[in-house]
């Protein structure tokens, strides 16, 4: 920019100061915003993208057919890996992982519980994990090897654990492991990373103890295929669909592969089709983002189009003495990057100041220090963009005033100009209140999530790992808990009834068709589960101690008995895994996953030794002395393990938390969308009530009231904001619907919740107007018509 326009651009700016700041504010709330949009999605994006080998890494999933469901699952059959390496000359290497399992390590006099996985020797050789120590061909050779974290180095051997940790020995009494020598050191796994351990230990292990894995028909660890250069996958896939289905009869099961970095995002299946994921999300903020800066540079446009007037005479001169189009269009631009220059700054102070608590909301951890060089050339670029796009029609239209209508004092502007100023108004607005209005259902599924009935009672429920000497000394264990005040109720299951995750499809009964494939979920329990949990029994009995059979019976929830088609159900006998047993009861449905899926026929079992975690129901109002009592008793069996409890409702709540967070982001920036619009109103309001203070002069000495000028002035934008309202409300429904399709469980939407989304705007945006409304109309007419 030339000196002289370089002046010329700050004398402007400090002359119309308001104008200036609204311009300023509205551009910087929404550059800030977008950066912190940026930034969540950067992140989002960049799951999984650290391996070198990534694009050749591929997961195994599988479809599994039942009934007229298909389940996509990644935990899938141990001798696939086997069958991918000798059978496919496309594949170059396979590992294998279990899910996370916890030990508790002890070194020393330090005992702690940590979370890990077994893994395969080629893991490290697989993957791209920073190795500090040991070699990534050899540290999981051992059978009695154990790679650590660095984090767990340092809490283990302390500040010296590079010379210490390798080739000392930790010891783990939970799976009767022993003595495990440390052979490596792998920095932290970043937060970006789908696989999360803290330790890895050699699969030989997992194996010798689980015989399960070497049938075809279960299924419950996780393999990685890496295909050679040049490789086509698709094909690939294809291929491998039906390895599993050649040994097995009982139900069918399509395997297939998906790229590694696809997990994060594209995790999303429904009837064996992908629907989305977390892809969704950063999608919807993407264009919540492009929709803020939209509204803020909207903003811009319009109050530059609003005050031409009073820059008229200028360009009328400026016009006179020789500047042509092109060099006012080149003041105008400068102007528009000097408005949004001093925005990107303070931008950037709002984005350095807010970064904390946004890391806070969204699970993140994000610094300014931390972010790569190409992403502030990503928010120079937002910048710059922003700035053409917002100064280049305001600059091409300013500059096309007629120089001689303005000199002789006739001109005006056109209805083309005061057309493209309600027009975005009403764009604003429209998509302000389906940001509201998407906000509101989001909290209302929330909402309804944690207030539906599940079936079972999660509140006053804790639970703990069955480990140790309480296992060994199980019955001792479970009457001295029963004695303890504050609780009620004590009982044992073999996973949370949340979170069910054995099935089968081996199940008969009589009149079962041998064609049919149902997946049925088992969960094995001891006496009192229905009384810790509160589940209700719709027929029959629950498990009881006098009655000796009850180990090989059977409860069944409402959902099995439709798939079994049992009028009587009591009495009636099912046979799976080798046992008989009759069904002596029936309890209404509880949710056992998320309510994404839909309640999975279930089938609970009496089997005390195959438990591994105590439930306890405590009295409302003695969960502290309860858990005292628990302590207790924890430190006098397991004195060498740590003392560590969970709350079941906290588990119900952690399931949603993704949910929870875009929930609380929707609102933070649907309320900025919305303020930054009210900014522009506001300026568009003061520029009206300038333009019509002689009008309003005269109507006041005429006899007209402060309220009917406060309605006038307002009646005009007021219906700008119903148009707007109006408007959306076929997108809102239907974007919001297509969202609600995700859960099996959901709300049906409601016309009063978009009646209350649009209230909202319009009751805003009657605030923002009035405030300048009422100042117009209390002022004294002899002011504003003493010049006439």
């Amino acid at each position: 920019m030339m000196p002289r326009n370089f002046k010329t651009t700050l004398r402007s700016l400090f002359k119309q100061k308001r104008h200036s700041i609204l311009n300023i504010l509205g551009i910087a709330i929404g550059l800030a915003s977008t950066f912190l949009l940026t930034i969540w999605i950067l992140d989002e994006i960049s799951y999984d993208l650290f391996h070198e080998k990534g694009s050749r890494i591929y997961r195994v999933m599988r479809h599994v057919y039942s009934g007229d469901r298909i389940e996509t699952s990644d935990r899938v059959t141990w001798n696939i890996a086997n069958e991918l390496k000798e059978r496919y000359p496309e594949v170059e290497d396979v590992a294998v992982i279990t899910p996370s399992v916890n030990l508790v390590l002890d070194q020393g006099e330090l005992s702690v519980r940590e979370w890990g996985r077994y893994a395969t020797a080629n893991f490290f050789e697989m993957f791209s994990w920073r190795l500090i120590q040991g070699e990534p061909s050899n540290v999981l050779q051992d059978k009695k090897s154990v790679v650590i974290s660095k984090s767990l180095a340092q809490k283990y051997f302390g500040n010296d654990w590079q010379h210490q940790a390798v080739g000392s020995t930790i010891h783990d009494d939970v799976n009767n492991i022993g003595d495990l020598t440390v052979t490596g050191v792998f920095e932290d796994l970043p937060i970006q990373s789908s696989l999360q351990f803290d330790f890895v230990l050699p699969i030989d292990i997992f194996v010798q103890n689980n015989n399960w894995l070497f049938n075809w028909n279960n299924s419950g660890i996780h393999i990685f295929t890496q295909i050679r250069e040049g490789a086509a996958a698709a094909e690939l896939s294809e291929k491998v669909t039906n390895i599993q289905n050649d040994h097995i009869e009982q139900f069918r099961s399509d395997l297939f592969l998906q790229a590694y970095t696809d997990q994060h995002l594209h995790s999303g299946f429904k009837d064996g089709k992908l629907v989305g994921g977390r892809i969704e999300y950063v999608r919807i903020f993407s264009g919540v983002a492009i929709i803020i800066l939209l509204i803020a540079c909207i903003n811009f446009m319009n109050l530059s189009i609003a005050h031409a007037m009073r820059r008229a005479r200028e360009i009328g001169v400026r016009k006179a003495v020789g500047a042509g189009k092109w060099s006012l269009v080149k003041q105008f631009m400068g102007e528009s990057f000097m408005l949004v220059f001093i925005a990107f700054v303070l931008a950037m102070a709002i984005v350095t100041t807010f970064l904390p608590f946004f890391n806070d909301l969204t699970g993140k951890g994000v610094t300014i220090a931390g972010l790569a060089g190409n992403t502030f050339l990503k928010f120079t670029g937002i910048g710059v963009l922003t700035a053409l796009f917002a100064g280049f029609y305001p600059a091409f239209y300013l500059s096309s005033f007629d120089t001689v209508r303005i000199l002789r004092g006739t001109f005006r502007l056109g209805g083309r100009s005061a057309t493209l100023r309600k027009g975005l108004v009403i764009f604003q607005f429209a998509i302000s209140i389906l940001l509201i209005f998407g906000t509101i259902i989001v909290y209302q599924q929330i909402n309804y999530i944690h207030a539906k009935n599940i079936g079972l009672d999660r509140d006053n429920v804790i639970y703990l790992p069955l480990e140790g000497q309480l296992r060994t000394k199980f019955g001792t264990v479970m009457e001295a808990l029963r004695r303890k005040p504050g609780i009620a109720a004590v009982t044992s299951t073999d996973s949370s009834p949340l979170d069910i995750g054995s099935n089968t499809h081996s199940v008969s009964w009589k009149g079962k068709d041998p064609e049919s494939q149902i997946s049925l979920r088992i969960l094995s329990v001891n006496f009192d589960f229905l009384d810790v949990m509160k589940i209700e029994l719709a027929a029959g009995r629950g498990f009881h101690v006098d009655f000796e059979t009850d180990k090989v019976n059977y409860l069944v929830n409402q959902k099995a008995l439709e798939v079994m088609g049992f009028q009587h159900p009591i009495g009636e006998r099912l046979t799976f895994w080798g046992n008989t047993g009759e069904i002596v009861g029936v309890v209404r449905d509880f949710h056992m996953s998320s309510f994404y899926s839909e309640i999975a026929p279930t089938i609970i079992q009496l089997r005390p030794g195959n438990t591994r975690w105590i439930y306890l129901r405590t009295e409302p109002g003695r969960t502290k002395e309860a858990l005292a009592g628990v302590e207790e008793i924890f430190r006098q069996f397991n004195p060498e393990y740590p003392f560590e409890y969970n709350f079941l409702d906290e588990s119900f709540r952690q399931m949603y938390r993704s949910e929870m967070v875009i929930g609380k982001l929707a609102t933070y920036f649907a309320a900025i969308a919305l303020f930054i619009a009210c900014l522009g109103l506001f300026g568009l309001a003061v520029y009206a009530a300038q333009r019509r203070v002689k009008e309003i002069g005269i109507r006041k000495v005429l006899g007209a009231t402060a309220f009917q000028i406060v309605t006038m002035l307002n009646k005009d934008f007021v219906i700008l904001v119903i148009i707007g309202f109006l408007i959306t409300l076929p997108f809102a429904w239907y974007w919001m619907d297509q969202w609600l399709q995700n859960f099996a469980y959901r709300i049906e939407i409601s016309g009063f919740t978009y009646l209350l989304a649009g209230l909202a705007a319009i009751a805003l945006a009657l605030l923002t107007i009035s405030w300048q409304a009422i100042s117009s109309a209390l002022k004294n007419p002899v002011d504003s018509l003493r010049d006439e």
